[in-house]
């Protein structure tokens, strides 16, 4: 049911200048390029977004060219002003869903007072403690004292020998998923394939590593081959066909086939595991894959034995049951603590002990973050990608949590060759994302090679090591950065105390933030206390709803705050994407219904090219809608007929789409779906009273299906029509004067 909507009078106002993000030239296109680039490497080329896992990450350019845009006063053209140092002291620009940060980041190098809110007590730390004050040597020091009380420790328990018989570094072991058959009750283990490991790209580097269904010995195969023989028992078998397919198992036994989730779920317990390899680092410093010992499963046994009386930080809560956390519920896991193995628990709850006994301060803080993080590539949820990337996919690498047959068991503390370690994040992501503070820089595109490839601009930003973290007030005022954990639908800023809202809110129907954030809080509530009273990160006013209605109601209620808080001439930016009819009704209900018009929409590169949910995806949007929308009553635009607006919206999006393929990039048939949406409901807003805009866009939404696949279906036409205008513009500007 949607909110009444604010009671607006439209009166005429004087007529003002539009801003650059106002503009039907802001340069999307070339703002896109900078973003492509940072898509591949933000962990490098934003890091003080990236200490910590939060999801849905925007990146840092796209912002910033927002908030330039979005400010008053341009002062040139705005991709040359992106590169230039620009202070916009005075300005106050707030972030009701901060998430990662990266509005309040962004912002404050550019002189703002940055204020960041967020419901989440996860995000929250993760970027108080990321733009917090932290000492770079003294966090060193704190390090070095964590690795003299538990890092021999715990390196201990990754020892093994290899192949030579000596002592070396385990880098991973290698677990599968065991289940009873229901008719012989023999054991199964469920794996999909015997190879086991592989090369990131493994056409061009095709040797893999086999597991024998017979002995369990560990050999090398090559990829495309449909029949391996084991070295040591001579069985030949299918490497690629193993006893699990899909959502059913065939019993090795008695060939009785299953349902894996039933059978699991009547176990009423978290799966069992079975080791069978691991990858060493051999007493040469080379890369080793061997079979699991028996020696190897007695080491594990007394890390299990050693678990019941260590001193040790464990997770608290159990699961309840949501859209991401059912599908582990329906595997037997209840506790934050089944998502590990009794190595993991000892290794991890000693770590987080000798964290614990730092000295309180922001060091501490930092190191507690890091070791959250670490938690994503330290679980049986984890599995393996091989050698050529990271080796170790993170848990959430599905925005799900998904139970995985196949799981690897890391090094938590970790080598120089590590994955996902605590020692290789503490370089890799607070190091880094504290010589950003120090020296930030922005991405520029370097096209001199076969491909764009990222230059870093320096001294262009101010430095983060001089802005303070504020705690809440009123009225923030800049430089500064102030932060605080609670509801944006009530935020206790001062009426008109806010120039810009800059955010990117949930999506609906997508990922459940607070379900996939308890995984961490089970920890980060030992370790990191936010002096709030939870035992959860579920909340009421999460803005966050299967339903399409309450979703809309939930946004509407925090764009109702913001626009108490925002200046009359002030501006509302978000960015947004959905593939679904629903979902683009439920965002032009909460902008209705919070009194704003939308007055602008462009397409933008966004979020990470190669996150695993877009390359699954049929029709995958690789845009984002940047949404600029004014109070309702300052929108000055004459109303155009229903159909008058589908046809202008359409000669809009089809420049739009011209613009990205004159710079080489085409959109897929979701892309021109969100660019006309947007489009649409920028021309049905213009001077109708906010309340009647959802119900016509909800009407004209059927009729768009064909204009859609038009869209998509012409870029060709476009693409020719844009060489056209490139080339005549040449003739004209080589023409000589008479």
């Amino acid at each position: 049911m949607s909110r009444p909507a604010a009671n607006i009078a439209r009166t005429t106002t004087v007529t003002r200048v539009q801003r650059a993000i106002e503009r039907e030239d802001f340069p999307f296109e070339q703002l896109s390029e900078v973003a492509e680039v940072e898509s591949w490497r933000k962990e490098v080329f934003r890091p003080i977004y990236h200490v910590h896992k939060w999801w849905a990450q925007r990146l840092g350019s796209v912002f910033r060219a927002i908030v330039l845009g979005a400010a008053p006063d341009q002062r040139g053209p705005l991709m040359r002003e992106f590169y230039q140092r620009v202070d916009l002291g005075g300005l106050v620009v707030f972030d009701p869903f901060m998430g990662s940060g990266t509005t309040v980041g962004e912002a404050a190098k550019l002189g703002c007072a940055a204020v960041g809110r967020d419901i989440n007590p996860v995000a929250f730390t993760g970027v108080r403690v990321s733009l917090g004050a932290i000492d770079q040597a003294g966090v060193e020091r704190a390090f070095e004292q964590v690795e003299r009380t538990v890092g021999a420790e715990i390196r201990a328990m990754y020892r093994a020998k290899d192949s030579t018989g000596r002592e070396c570094d385990v880098l991973y072991f290698f677990w599968v998923k065991v289940a009873d058959c229901p008719e012989c009750k023999e054991e199964v283990d469920l794996f999909s394939s015997y190879v086991f490991a592989k090369h990131a790209y493994v056409k061009k580097y095709p040797t893999v590593h086999i597991v024998c269904p017979e002995c369990g010995e560990v050999f090398r195969g090559v990829h495309h081959e449909q029949q391996a023989r084991c070295a040591a028992c001579k069985h030949a078998f299918d490497p690629h066909s193993g006893p699990a397919k899909g959502m059913r198992a065939e019993c090795s036994h008695c060939n009785h086939e299953f349902r894996i989730g039933r059978t699991l779920r009547a176990a009423g317990t978290p799966p069992r595991h079975k080791l069978y390899a691991k990858l060493v680092l051999s007493s040469d410093g080379k890369k080793e894959y061997l079979r699991a010992t028996e020696a190897d499963v007695a080491a594990f046994r007394s890390a299990e034995q050693r678990l019941a009386t260590a001193e040790v930080v464990r997770p608290v809560g159990q699961l309840e049951p949501g859209r991401n956390t059912d599908q582990a519920i329906n595997y037997g896991y209840r506790s934050w603590g089944d998502f590990f193995n009794a190595r993991q628990l000892l290794a991890l709850g000693r770590l987080g002990h000798a964290i614990r006994g730092l000295s309180e301060g922001p060091e501490r803080d930092a190191l507690a973050l890091v070791f959250s993080g670490a938690l994503e590539f330290n679980n049986m949820f984890a599995s393996y990608k091989g050698e050529g990337t990271g080796a170790v996919r993170h848990m959430f690498s599905h925005h799900v949590l998904k139970p995985e047959r196949m799981p690897i068991e890391a090094n938590p503390w970790g080598t120089p060759q590590s994955s996902g370690s605590f020692s290789t994040l503490f370089r890799l992501r607070l190091i880094r994302a504290l010589e950003y503070r120090e020296n930030p820089f922005e991405v520029a595109v370097d096209r001199s090679g076969d491909k764009p490839k990222g230059e870093k601009v320096f001294d262009i930003s101010v430095p983060l090591t001089q802005v303070q973290v504020h705690g809440w007030t009123e009225q923030p005022q800049s430089p500064g950065v102030y932060l605080s954990c609670g509801n944006s639908a009530a935020t206790g800023l001062a009426d008109e105390s806010v120039d810009l809202v800059v955010t990117d809110p949930p999506f609906f129907d997508n990922v459940h933030y607070s379900e996939l954030a308890d995984f961490f809080f089970a920890w980060q509530r030992e370790l990191l206390p936010s002096g709030l009273a939870l035992e959860t990160t579920r909340q009421h006013g999460e803005v966050q709803d299967e339903d399409a209605g309450a979703f809309a109601s939930k946004l509407s209620s925090v764009f109702t705050e913001c626009r108490r808080v925002l200046v009359k001439d002030g501006l509302l930016v978000f960015s947004y994407h959905h593939s679904r009819d629903d979902g683009w009704v439920s965002v032009a209900q909460a902008i209705a219904d919070a009194g704003f018009s939308l007055v602008q929409a462009h397409p933008v590169k966004a979020e990470m090219s190669v996150a695993a949910p877009k390359a699954q995806a049929a029709e995958p949007i690789d845009i984002d809608i940047i949404m600029v929308c004014r109070k309702a009553e300052a929108d000055q635009r004459s109303m155009r007929r229903s159909a008058d607006a589908v046809g202008a919206a359409l000669v809009t999006a089809e420049k739009q789409v011209g613009r990205f393929l004159a710079r080489g990039r085409r959109l897929s048939r979701g892309d021109a779906k969100v660019l006309l949406l947007s489009r649409v409901l920028v021309e049905l807003f213009a001077g109708r009273a906010p309340e009647s805009v959802p119900r016509e866009f909800e009407a004209v939404m059927p009729l768009l299906k064909p204009t859609v696949e038009a869209l998509h279906c012409d870029q060709t036409m476009l693409e020719q029509k844009s060489a056209a205008a490139t080339k005549q513009g040449r003739t004209k500007r080589a023409a000589p004067k008479e």
